[in-house]
């Protein structure tokens, strides 16, 4: 099982350990890791016609084993995410500040509806990075999507108006006049109205106005074509979110450098409410290794964490005030498959590769002790006990003591063993 770097891990249905390499082949062939998961899911046999078969099988279907599977696959472990988003609820609930979690990790309205309904009040909507993802929340049932991200395009204007005018609450940010202009001829023409949050940028230098006077001439500008057609946009505050600060790793230098996207944040405030004579009703961002900080700035209104709910193996390095690493379990995997053993090279080879895995923040690790977590594996399909419940192995003793994954290339993955 490894768990990816960057946004998701990996499941390793490998059967792969023994504390023996030579041990290696005979286990690959017979195990897979039992999990723990709440429903597995699995190949049925479809009926042919004009479709191949592959075109016709699901991937997974719920009921069935992890051995079904198709690989490389994508899972989310339900439990661990409903106790990342049970946690995160918790945290919240000391701070006057609303939650909107962003789906540009998941892009599932199913996922995107079951956080808003752990999260409980305090969760206003989601957060998207594309109009394509906000498309997808709104045609799934999420009725609040706010795109904290500029769109530029014509015809993207155009299909975010249209999720307005379908009657989901939609809200936008902003940096410059001319996507603005758009914006606010286009769904004047389509005779709804969109929220609009100008951009600061909070030192991350990618989008975003430089200066709070900018901010200010912004949101007056805005204001001003609201008030010339029929209040198409509408003025509702700003976003001031870096990135880059969700990975610091020293909790006191984390700290610091929020102050200072807070101190921008703030001064944008201030100016906007001075000099266009306009409150800002939301300030929104943060994410999952800041939120606390913006919540508890007495600045922020709204908070955007995302990757809380899945975790990863990045986000878990960061180191927490009371002194432990990382604050969320790890919840999204992928599952791969062993398809080749050499004992002469320690290596095992499967098949997620850079395809199914990114390597942007590192590689991907091995869950700790797979054997000793999972302790048991379930047995190959067709095979039960003699109450009918699934037949339970017990996995050899395996040592993953300092294996690493390696790149093979776009469909292939390799986990050395030290020699």
């Amino acid at each position: 099982m490894l768990r990816l770097a960057s946004r998701a891990a990996v499941h390793m249905k490998t059967c792969s350990s023994s504390s023996c390499f030579k041990a290696l082949p005979a286990l690959c062939r017979c195990a897979t890791l039992a999990v723990g998961m709440h429903t597995a899911a699995a190949l049925s046999t479809p009926r042919l016609g004009s479709r191949t078969f592959a075109a016709a099988a699901a991937p997974a279907r719920l009921g069935d084993s992890l051995h079904s599977i198709d690989t490389p696959s994508l899972i989310v472990d339900l439990d661990v995410f409903e106790r990342n988003c049970l946690k995160l609820k918790s945290a919240m609930e000391a701070y006057p500040v609303s939650i909107r979690p962003h789906a540009k990790a998941h892009k599932c309205p199913q996922l995107a509806q079951l956080q808003l309904q752990l999260l409980g009040p305090s969760a206003v909507g989601v957060c998207c990075q594309k109009v394509t993802e906000a498309e997808a929340m709104v045609a799934g049932g999420v009725r609040d999507v706010l795109l904290s991200n500029e769109v530029v395009a014509p015809y993207k204007i155009t299909r975010l108006v249209a999720l307005a005018a379908q009657g989901a609450r939609v809200s936008v940010v902003v940096d410059t006049l001319q996507p603005l202009e758009q914006l606010a001829a286009t769904a004047q023409e389509w005779g709804t109205s969109v929220d609009v949050l100008v951009e600061i940028n909070a030192g991350q230098d990618r989008c975003g106005v430089d200066t709070a006077d900018e901010a200010a001439q912004l949101a007056e500008h805005t204001s001003r074509l609201s008030s010339q057609q029929n209040g198409s946009v509408n003025f509702a505050g700003i976003q001031a979110y870096h990135g880059g600060l969700q990975h610091v790793r020293d909790p006191q230098q984390r700290a610091a450098a929020v102050q200072a996207v807070v101190d921008r944040a703030a001064a944008a405030v201030d100016a906007i409410s001075s000099t266009a004579g306009l409150k800002c009703c939301v300030v929104t961002g943060g994410g999952s290794g800041t939120y606390p900080l913006e919540a508890g700035s007495g600045v922020f209104t709204e908070v955007q964490p995302g990757s809380f709910a899945f975790g990863d193996a990045d986000y878990a390095k960061n180191m927490q005030l009371a002194g432990q690493q990382g604050e969320w379990q790890q919840s999204l995997w992928v599952l791969t498959q062993v398809m080749s053993v050499s004992a002469a090279r320690a290596c095992v080879v499967v098949d997620a590769g850079l395809k199914a895995l990114s390597l942007d923040s590192g590689p991907p690790v091995l869950l700790e002790q797979p054997n000793v977590a999972a302790g048991l594996v379930a047995p190959p399909p067709g095979s039960s006990s003699s109450a009918g419940s699934q037949q339970k192995h017990k996995l050899p003793e395996v040592s993953f003591e300092g294996v690493e994954f390696q790149n093979g290339g776009d469909e292939h993955g390799k986990l050395m063993w030290p020699q």
